[in-house]
């Protein structure tokens, strides 16, 4: 008798499973504003990242370290002392900035991205 009843839901789950449905499969994510874009993955690719800085420190001789949150993703930021100049950030103030990926600046977990142009 346990037999047949696991015999019997499985074939209606299954059933349900494979039925014909009008709708899409997968529901397709929605856009959200202040979501970032694809991050960079070489030197040649540039992206925009618009956000607010959490964090910005600089450190000499060894640039300025950052991270620019869109609400929900937090990405770490550097740039050359050159670039950085006397720049400073309030925590959480608005930012636009263009960055790209580049492998020789990765010391630490996570990805870092450096800063190309300060928008």
């Amino acid at each position: 008798m346990k037999l047949w009843k696991l015999v019997v839901i499985s074939f209606v789950l299954f059933g349900a499973a494979c039925s014909d449905r009008t709708t899409n499969e997968l529901e397709q994510p929605k856009e959200t504003s202040g979501a970032f874009p694809t991050l960079p993955t070489s030197s040649h690719e540039v992206v925009t990242l618009s956000g607010k800085m959490s964090f910005w420190m600089y450190e000499g001789d060894a640039g300025c370290y950052g991270a620019i949150t869109d609400g929900r993703n937090e990405i770490q930021l550097w740039v050359n002392v050159e670039k950085c100049g006397d720049r400073e950030y309030a925590e959480n103030e608005a930012v636009s900035v263009d960055v790209t990926f580049n492998s020789d600046n990765q010391y630490g977990p996570g990805k870092t991205y450096t800063i190309i142009a300060f928008n």
